[in-house]
């Protein structure tokens, strides 16, 4: 049996894999969010019908005992037939996130309606990173884009944070912090036959402080800023100003 058979078989069990996982799990498919390191979730996909999206993660720890947050998580993803688990198309990617001192945290799925051409929607995963400080906070949530490309899920947008804060604090009230938000709509104009993406930034500033013996927050949002995703016949680019 040749190399290249052998990498076959092993991505038809990966897939066969997600399927009974997706079949067993198809009574709770609108729950699609854990904050689980290893998990296998599954939802509907409400743009088509009789069709489910299966998310599986697989948390890789480089300590021997296996225990902590360092490592990292494998990603497969799976679209199958809601009521026959047909597989549709799947994507696997090994080492897709790192966990170190901002600590990977779960992943949710998104079925927003990112209709990317007339013909082709695409859905998101969503992963979630954070520092365990109450001192030095900080943390992130990034968005990834998959389109069905025949048997293949194909990412076509990859590493665009969508939520992130971070802040100094004293450990019991003063400090400061900042959050920034982030939303994506489809844009009106397209580049190499796909809608660009419009995501707009919104960041708060806030400042806590000690009145008596009463922590209060003063909070200043500031203005919405807009960025242009174009698809340049692979994926979006991402400016590294918005990436994780």
């Amino acid at each position: 049996m040749n190399m290249m058979t052998v990498k076959k078989l092993l991505n038809s069990l990966i897939v066969l894999g997600l399927i009974a996982a997706a079949s067993q799990a198809q009574a709770g498919c609108e729950e699609a969010s854990s904050d689980a390191q290893s998990v296998t979730l599954c939802k509907v996909w409400p743009a088509y019908d009789d069709q489910t999206i299966v998310a599986t993660t697989t948390f890789k720890p480089d300590s021997p005992d296996g225990n902590g947050d360092v490592g990292n998580v494998d990603l497969a993803l799976a679209l199958i037939r809601s009521s026959s688990a047909k597989p549709l198309a799947s994507y696997r990617k090994k080492d897709a996130y790192s966990s170190d001192a901002v600590a990977y945290q779960g992943l949710t799925i998104d079925t927003a309606r990112y209709k990317l051409t007339p013909d082709a929607r695409a859905f998101g995963i969503r992963s979630r990173f954070e520092t365990r400080s109450s001192i030095n906070s900080y943390y992130t949530n990034q968005l990834a884009l998959y389109l069905r490309d025949g048997a293949t899920l194909r990412p076509v947008l990859e590493g665009l944070v969508m939520t992130t804060g971070r802040g100094e604090w004293d450990g019991n009230c003063a400090g400061q912090g900042e959050r920034t938000e982030r939303t994506v709509d489809i844009g009106n104009t397209h580049h190499n036959g796909f809608a660009d993406l419009v995501v707009s930034s919104t960041v708060t500033v806030t400042q806590r402080f000690l009145v008596g013996k009463e922590c209060q927050d003063k909070a200043k949002k500031l203005k919405t800023t807009r960025v242009i995703l174009n698809y340049d016949g692979k994926q979006y680019v991402v400016p590294e100003a918005l990436r994780g």
